[in-house]
């Protein structure tokens, strides 16, 4: 079950996100579990995302990229090793010139001066503390963007062994013999900014088996002047209704937590309309993060 604490932390069960996000103006998702901390997009330095040593960025707009020097010079200033900076291999070197540019104007700010940038492509696979590893999937946004799937690496026995008992397995385990299987379960998905088309035409399968899906909703209402879903979709953003007419496609999934609401809707606005307008199927695991209104307005 979901919860809002009072610093502005929603738990999932063992994930707690700290979701600050404004369209078009800045986003920066924090993802901790007991045993791992990261952060998603990095359009703003928001203090709770300073101890995340993993910032994965989704695509170039700077609302969700604009804040990294930041980033790194407040990890600086409390003596925090250096960030990795995962980004979509294309925009490595654009990043790095604006670090470089930032540690000039700073002058004095020495994490600035080799900031630890790295490619992260669609093939390839992200190790991370604790078993966890991550996952880049392509999303559809007006620009080249990518999203990203958390997932936890476990052990589970063979099913040749189960019933076992602890003394066959231990002699077993005493003679080298492989007895577990390596299993990986898709936890957390960030998708960034998209169009519903990345769910129609899942990339990865898994991007819709997730325990948590966090996924912009930029348009939620309608408008008598224009047509607000294709207005969304001008934006390469995804409207309400689409997540409502597609509910169908979300089944496996547990909790989904939108975020990325346009500044047109207060918060009291935006869970007033979610909490009534949502389809039916999807009551009960939609969530809201509003944390950047409230706290702003």
């Amino acid at each position: 079950m979901s919860r809002l604490s009072e610093e502005g932390w929603q738990s999932f069960d063992n994930y707690n996100v700290y979701a600050w996000s404004l369209s078009g103006i800045e986003t920066c998702v924090v993802v901790k579990t007991d045993d791992l901390r990261i952060a998603f997009d990095m359009g703003y330095s928001i203090p709770q995302s300073i101890s995340s040593p993993s910032v994965f960025i989704s695509h170039g707009h700077l609302d969700h990229i604009g804040g990294v020097a930041n980033h790194v010079s407040k990890r600086g200033l409390f003596g925090m090793r250096k960030a990795r900076y995962f980004v979509p291999p294309h925009l490595v070197e654009d990043l790095k010139a604006v670090t470089s540019a930032s540690c000039a104007m700073a002058q004095t700010t020495s994490a600035l001066e080799d900031v630890d940038i790295r490619p992260f492509g669609l093939d390839e696979t992200i190790a991370l503390p604790n078993n966890y590893f991550m996952r880049a999937f392509p999303t559809v946004h007006r620009i080249p963007s990518q999203g990203y799937i958390l997932y936890k690496q476990s052990k589970q026995l063979k099913p040749q062994y189960v019933g076992q008992s602890s003394t066959a397995i231990a002699e077993l385990h005493r003679n080298d013999v492989p007895i577990h299987d390596l299993i990986a379960t898709p936890e957390v998905a960030f998708t960034g900014d998209t169009m519903i088309e990345v769910f129609l035409n899942s990339p990865n399968p898994d991007l819709l088996r997730v325990k948590l899906l966090i996924v912009e909703a930029t348009f939620i209402d309608h408008s008598e002047k224009t047509d607000s879903v294709q207005k969304a979709r001008d934006y390469g953003h995804i409207h309400l209704q689409e997540i409502s007419d597609n509910a169908h496609l979300f089944k496996d999934i547990k909790y989904i937590l939108l975020i990325h609401f346009s500044t047109k809707y207060t918060a009291e606005y935006i869970h007033q309309f979610v909490s009534t307008s949502i389809a039916p199927e999807l009551m009960g695991k939609v969530y809201c993060a509003t944390i950047a209104k409230e706290r702003t307005s």
